[in-house]
């Protein structure tokens, strides 16, 4: 049951978080450097982290990373080395590729999405091509219960 301890530690993430996502767009858009290792840092320094438990300040902190991933990836393009940005790119090209929608622009610049990808959606569709579809309604081992 999340308390109200939670509630602030997520939302001083979100906060940091979102900060940090502020500047790393700044100094895509002002030509700098942007370096994440620097907001590692600030991460591991922060009150609000060194208080978490059962990774409540992590969570809440890649979710908006996570989500501007997934933001790029609908838009064909892919800016951050960041671990939770990746994953969130990573899940949301990998979801278009499963409804059958590829963006030309990713394969052309990323190749077929990237390594990771690339294994993860051959060895879904390995798994899904060894499924008996026809009986599998019926079968025992496909039922839940």
């Amino acid at each position: 049951m999340p308390t109200v301890f939670d509630e602030i530690i997520r939302y001083k993430a979100r906060k940091l978080a979102k900060a940090h996502i502020k500047r790393a767009l700044d100094d895509l858009k002002y030509g700098g450097q942007f370096n994440f290792e620097d907001c590692q840092r600030e991460i591991n320094s922060n009150y609000w982290q060194r208080k978490s438990v059962d990774f409540v300040f992590s969570t809440a902190y890649d979710g908006p990373w996570y989500s501007l991933g997934g933001d790029d990836a609908e838009k064909g393009r892919k800016r951050f080395d960041v671990p939770a940005y990746l994953k969130g790119w990573r899940n949301q090209i990998l979801a278009f590729g499963f409804d059958g929608w590829v963006n030309p622009r990713i394969i052309q610049q990323y190749g077929w999405i990237d390594e990771v990808v690339g294994q993860q959606y051959t060895n879904a569709k390995h798994q899904l091509d060894q499924l008996d579809w026809e009986f599998a309604p019926y079968d025992k081992k496909n039922r839940a219960g």
